[in-house]
Formats: structure tokens, sequence, C-alpha cells
């Protein structure tokens, strides 16, 4: 398994997962030209952000994605993971983890203060967890990075 940052020849690959997790979250969208778009922005700009990608014998199994917003109360920029997939064919098998601990050491690396997700999915919640997260309530989780 190798993490690394994605490059514009993901795409399409990508947006295949990202569309596995928005259908299945009952989000219906026809047209995915605005996020190939998006994809090629965060790649082309990395101050917009990072997407890390997880890939096993040439697949992509997995894709997180991460903003860099700035915050007085959070002590200037903190990131934000946006998009956190695992292929179906990959997850149980620490996928997730990696990914988890890679997009944590990036954030770390650029000088955030903390790393928050909005809104986690059930199946992604016991893994923020067990990576230190604290529940903050109404659907918003965070954890401290180190210095």
């Amino acid at each position: 398994m190798r993490i690394r940052k994605a490059r514009i020849e993901d795409e399409s690959r990508v947006i295949r997962l990202l569309k596995e997790l928005l259908v299945a979250g009952g989000e219906v969208n026809d047209d995915w030209k605005d996020e190939a778009q998006m994809f090629r922005r965060v790649v082309e700009n990395p101050e917009l952000g990072t997407i890390l990608i997880a890939e096993e014998n040439g697949d992509v199994a997995g894709v997180t994605t991460l903003s860099y917003p700035v915050a007085i109360r959070c002590n200037g920029l903190y990131a934000c993971i946006e998009e956190n997939i695992v292929d179906g064919r990959f997850r149980g098998k620490g996928v997730g983890t990696k990914l988890l601990e890679a997009v944590m050491a990036e954030a770390t690396a650029r000088g955030c203060d903390e790393i928050q997700v909005n809104a986690p999915s059930e199946m992604g919640y016991p893994l923020y967890m067990r990576h230190g997260f604290k529940d903050k309530g109404k659907k918003h989780i965070k954890a401290k990075l180190p210095q």
C-alpha cells in the first residue's frame, strides 16, 4: 500500500470514488464536470488543499481530501477533512487508517494546529475516534495536532 499526492491523471478514478460516496449518501448528481474541475484546481494549486491517494497494485484503494481554512479560534491555519473514501473492495484492510495518518502528518507539516471533520459518516466515525478525535457535537469532530 502506497500513499501519495494525487496527480491530474488520477481524476477519473477519484471522481469514481466520490460518486460512490455521494450516491450512497443520497446525493444525486448527473453532471460531474464541476467536481472534476475542482479536483484539477486543487491538484494544480496545493495552497487550496491536499488530495492523498492510497494505491494498491495500481488500483486507487482510497482517497482523502483536505482543505486549509484559517480561524482565530484555531490559532490560525487548520485542516478540514472534506472527503474520506475507501473503495468497498479495500475496506477492512487498514486503508482508512493509513490515509488518516498521512493526512494528519500532512496537516502537521503545513503548520496546522488541529484537524476537523464535519458530518463524519457512521463508518468513518470509529476510525476518527481511534485516532484521537473528540466529538464536539452537532456532527463535528476534531483533534489537536502535534506542534
